[in-house]
């Protein structure tokens, strides 16, 4: 029973944890999410890896599935923005304006009481 079960199994997890250890930051990997990202920093237990130019994020290690293949990714990951396109910013959060059936209807940032809406 040894040899057929436990065996095996210890023998995949040896791969497993190599497979990890060989990583190095920069490398592109998938989440068990299957999420793409780069891998920033490494430590003992946990990983910095970026999901989008400036956006990282902490995960644990048993979290990265494998490395990336470059035939795996449809898209092309690059962190530079095109001189055309504009950044785009969020809209201000108080006040927010909608068109209702042809008015147009503001909504306030804060709530009204009572009081203020006789």
């Amino acid at each position: 029973m040894y040899l057929f079960m436990i065996r095996p199994q210890q023998k995949k997890m040896r791969e497993r944890q190599a497979e990890i250890d060989a990583m190095q930051p920069g490398d592109r990997v998938m989440l068990t999410s299957g999420i793409f990202a780069t891998i920033r920093h490494l430590a003992d237990t946990q990983a910095i890896v970026e999901l989008a130019p400036e956006v990282e994020v902490t995960i644990v290690k048993q979290a990265i599935a494998r490395t990336a293949t470059a035939d795996e990714e449809e898209f092309e990951f690059t962190d530079e923005v095109d001189a055309d396109e504009e950044p785009t910013t969020p809209d201000s959060p108080e006040e927010e304006t909608t068109e209702v059936a042809g008015q147009e209807a503001v909504e306030p940032s804060a709530k009204t009481t009572q009081t203020e809406k006789n």
